[in-house]
């Protein structure tokens, strides 16, 4: 076969022809989109790792540059401040730097924080930085920075640490760098036991193994008993820790929670332990509820008394609970300002208003404030849990069953657990809330059902007598009030029943195993057959009029 000039040629012009196309339309097949302007606006809220940074950042640090160029125009070299806000759930960041004397004054700070979470990334971030005497608000300066991990797990809820560099904006960028670093460190938020401290008199009372683990126990047998197998039932019962009277019980948590009276325990107990405690320190109760932190660029005074904590009531900073978002998530949602807003002021209105408490008897009262607001109250208040020996945060708090030395100490008070929590200044400044509702209840039948309350005197507690609204005439306290031994336990004046050893044997068996309650079983004591049934009720009372 022969091949012409002319075919040759022409085929050549063919392929050229073809082989572009096909380059260009691969091309344009596979070509990335050029980005374009967003469209319609929509409501942006912060995800859960933009709160989570936010949260690290919020509140008040010092700073300090260093370097050959270090520092800002105008500002001297040492006490600088920097105090950042971030709104619940937003994406902006405020701030201002200055001198801690100008930031605590009237005077306007010299400079002004500007930037988002828009993209968070804890390891780059940026900042503008505008004098308070810029034309037309120009920026000044920009921060590059990492928020550091050198703390580690300390740094959950605790310290933190910045550091960048700063470039000013005026300088092109073809100059060489200049060299000014900046280190911030974050201030740790002050507990309320640094502010509203207790006395040495209540404390020793308060931190005795006797009185933490009462207290645990206390609750967790109501809060369990409905979800406890009969076997581990019998067993509280041998040693008199059964909540209320034996084979009569009342659960705090089960389905006939607001009809078996539990509310009624609920707060009587807390009125005993208010009426004890403020024997040995004036202890007043909220007035209300505490407000959520003010902003910093409305109230720069009242930002910087919030994060001092001032009067003991700032919420502490929320945690991380690796391995549990979900707990993660709801405990920063409990310290939200939403939350406080959307709960916590109805809350306060409900239980104060005579209409609606009119249609509730003691019992479900009780029920209701203990399961809700009650339990609430504890954790919106809460720090972060930390490992006494060490100061190590423990996000999921010390375990029910531990009761190694280290958790007796009086720095041990999360509010999180009973065990610690009545050790917590904030916890008497709620409970004496709480308390005062009793009264708000009282007068509110006194106006819609005049005449069906009369006061009474229970164990020496003003109280109320049993009746229509009131459902049981015997408020538990424990075995003090529901016991059936007499055999002196290793404490002065204390039955066995209220021995440090005997409430860990309730609390094991509680919290234990059920496959190892055997072992547990042959610890408790065994009494006289007819004496295993003997219910004392040792309750005085006296009438007294309204």
């Amino acid at each position: 076969m022969t091949i012409s000039r002319r075919w040759f040629i022409a085929g050549l012009a063919i392929t050229g022809a073809a082989a572009p196309a096909v380059y260009f339309g691969h091309r344009e097949l596979t070509r990335v989109d050029e980005p374009i302007t967003p469209g319609e606006a929509t409501v942006d809220l912060a995800d859960t790792a933009g709160q989570q940074i936010a949260d690290q950042l919020r509140g008040l640090w010092t700073i300090r540059f260093t370097g050959r160029d270090a520092g800002l125009d105008g500002l001297p070299a040492d006490g600088l401040e920097v105090w950042l806000d971030i709104a619940p759930r937003g994406r902006g960041v405020r701030g201002y730097l200055d001198t801690a004397q100008v930031l605590h004054s009237e005077q306007t700070p010299r400079y002004r924080i500007l930037a988002d979470l828009v993209e968070p990334d804890p390891k780059h971030m940026y900042w503008r930085l505008t004098r308070s005497d810029a034309a037309n608000g120009q920026p000044d300066y920009e921060f590059s920075f990492s928020l550091d991990e050198v703390w580690g797990m300390f740094g959950n809820a605790g310290s933190g640490t910045l550091s960048g560099r700063v470039q000013r904006l005026d300088r092109a960028l073809a100059l060489p760098e200049q060299d000014n670093r900046f280190v911030a460190l974050k201030r740790t938020f002050p507990e309320a036991r640094q502010r509203i401290p207790l006395n040495p008199t209540l404390l020793q009372w308060l931190v005795s193994p006797e009185h933490r683990l009462f207290h645990q126990l206390w609750h967790a047998s109501r809060d369990t008993w409905h979800e406890l197998s009969e076997d581990k039932r019998n067993a509280l019962r041998g040693i008199g820790w059964q909540p209320g009277q034996r084979d009569r019980e009342r659960d705090a948590r089960g389905p006939r929670k607001d009809r078996n009276g539990s509310g009624v325990d609920f707060f009587f107990m807390h009125r005993h332990m208010l009426m004890a405690a403020r024997s040995m320190q004036e202890l007043p109760s909220w007035p209300s509820f505490p407000m959520p932190q003010p902003e910093l660029e409305r109230d720069r005074a009242g930002f910087a008394r919030y994060f001092d904590n001032h009067d003991g009531s700032a919420l502490p900073p929320t945690w991380l609970a690796e391995g549990d978002d979900t707990y993660t998530q709801w405990l920063s949602d409990i310290k939200q300002a939403e939350t406080y807003h959307s709960n916590f002021e109805v809350w306060e209105s409900r239980y104060r208003d005579p209409r609606y408490l009119s249609t509730l008897t003691l019992g479900q009262f009780g029920s209701e404030v203990e399961l809700g607001l009650h339990d609430w109250l504890h954790m919106r208040w809460a720090s972060v849990p930390r490992d006494p020996s060490n100061g190590a945060p423990v996000p999921l708090a010390r375990d029910p069953a531990d009761f190694a030395a280290r958790w007796y100490v009086a720095e041990n008070d999360f509010l999180g657990d009973p065990f610690s929590s009545h050790i917590n200044p904030v916890f008497w400044r709620f409970h004496g809330w709480i308390d005062d509702r009793l009264e708000d209840w009282f007068r509110a039948h006194e106006r819609f059902h005049p005449g069906e309350l009369t006061r009474l005197e229970v164990n020496g507690v003003p109280w109320f007598a049993p009746g229509r609204w009131v459902e049981v005439d015997d408020p538990w306290l424990g075995p003090d009030t529901h016991g059936c031994s007499t055999t002196p336990g290793l404490s002065v004046d204390k039955s066995v029943e209220m021995d440090p050893e005997t409430m860990k044997l309730a609390l094991r068996i509680t919290f234990g195993d059920d496959k190892k309650i055997g072992d547990l079983l042959r610890r408790i004591p065994r009494r006289p057959w007819y004496a295993r049934h003997l219910v004392v009720k040792p309750v005085n009372t006296n009438t007294r009029s309204r």
